[in-house]
């Protein structure tokens, strides 16, 4: 049962209402430079216009996939990306790639090829420059000998010039080759510790607690009450988040099937591109966390949340299947001191409608988005043509 107290505080306002006509133009008119260079805003109320001028750079070749972009404190922009490269026996080598820009996204260097192991890498950056990387490595890649996905966390000090590796084995964890993986994202406190969660398909779970910027670790279980699932909790593509009273906030992505939303009466879930989030709180440092609701629709996934020079909150997500266009898009969160709602009805962003309407095998991710000290905001997102190949950009764009 969901904490109704609980859901006081954490209000959101799903949507389920059909595309305007004007997004559907987006949608299936990419080739023109006029919509391309507009972000649509559907349903506009407190931003007061129905679409915002962009400019769309295109990044790297095509095949390469999921899109992160990070600042690191100097205004440099980095951005990872990999791209798989098929071999024999259906085996495959995923070369995780870093691009860099000191223009604010305009031009890039790069790629330059990282000897880092583990796929779809995602960045995080602390306040004094520390960077991360978060990735997992297939089964079917020729670089794994240990016969199971695995994850990995990767840490570098001097901008990503040179990186030190954690490779996360599932022996440790008290369940030998099975699957597992890490959370997205590497949480830095106010208190400047550092929060990692790590765990096996099924559990068991572990946070990470880090006093010396990720150069050692502690590793103490972790209890999500009332998770039941064959994938895991922090593996599930968890994005963390600390609220303004210090508690921790799992953005959790959930089979549709096993978590569905309890007030439809349609459940979701063909495959993974129907999959959601959902919201769940500690209030201990991530020993417990307890399930608070679910948030936004099926086929939504890939969150982060952006604190605004202004003050705001700035939700990024990506719509990989079911309500078009598919692509980026991002909602405001509106806080009432320590209350946060989440309304995916007015004033919605869409960053990225490049996939086609005919073209049903989502190409989103990841696009988080960040902002630079002049005020613009920087999007990532790959998205995937008519014939299925994929194409990465970056948006620089302002809010009116």
């Amino acid at each position: 049962m969901q904490n109704d107290r609980h859901l006081q505080r954490f209000i959101v306002i799903p949507v389920f209402l059909a595309l305007t006509c004007h997004i559907l133009m987006i949608g299936a008119a990419t080739a023109d430079d006029q919509v391309r260079n507009l972000i649509a805003v559907r349903n506009p109320k407190g931003i007061k216009v129905d679409s915002i001028a962009c400019e769309r750079i295109q990044v790297g070749k095509p095949g390469d996939y999921k899109a992160c972009v990070a600042k690191l404190p100097n205004g440099e922009l980095l951005l990872t990306m990999f791209h798989m490269h098929k071999k024999d026996d259906r085996k495959t080598l995923e070369q995780n790639l870093l691009f860099r820009s000191k223009d604010g996204g305009r031009s890039w260097s790069g790629p330059r090829k990282l000897d880092l192991l583990g796929r779809e890498p995602y960045l995080s950056v602390l306040k004094d420059g520390t960077i991360f990387i978060t990735g997992h490595l297939l089964t079917q890649d020729v670089r794994n000998p240990h016969g199971y996905i695995h994850g990995y966390l990767h840490r570098s000090v001097d901008a990503g010039k040179t990186w030190t590796s954690i490779r996360i084995d599932s022996t440790k964890l008290g369940k030998p080759k099975a699957g597992n993986h890490t959370t997205r994202n590497v949480l830095e406190l106010k208190d400047g510790s550092l929060v990692l969660g790590v765990d096996a398909n099924g559990g068991p779970y572990f946070v990470w607690h880090s006093q010396d910027r990720g150069e050692t670790w502690q590793k103490r279980p972790s209890n999500p009450v009332g998770f039941k699932s064959e994938y895991g909790f922090f593996g599930g593509e968890t994005w963390l988040w600390q609220a303004k009273t210090g508690n921790i906030i799992a953005f959790v992505r959930v089979d549709s099937k096993e978590f569905p939303f309890e007030e439809r009466t349609e459940v979701s879930g063909k495959w993974d591109h129907h999959d959601h989030e959902m919201l769940w709180e500690s209030k201990d440092g991530g020993l417990t966390f307890n399930r608070i609701c679910h948030i936004g629709d099926y086929g939504q996934m890939y969150p982060s949340l952006l604190r605004l020079n202004d003050g705001r909150l700035l939700y990024t997500f990506t719509v990989r299947d079911l309500n078009p266009p598919l692509g980026v898009q991002a909602v405001f969160v509106q806080e009432n001191g320590d209350d946060m709602s989440f309304n995916f009805d007015t004033d919605r962003l869409i960053i990225d409608a490049n996939t086609p309407l005919s073209q049903t095998d989502s190409g989103g991710g990841f696009g988080p988005t960040v902002q630079l000290d002049d005020g613009t905001l920087v999007s990532s997102y790959t998205y995937r043509d008519a014939d299925g190949q994929t194409h990465a950009e970056v948006v620089r764009w302002r809010l009116p």
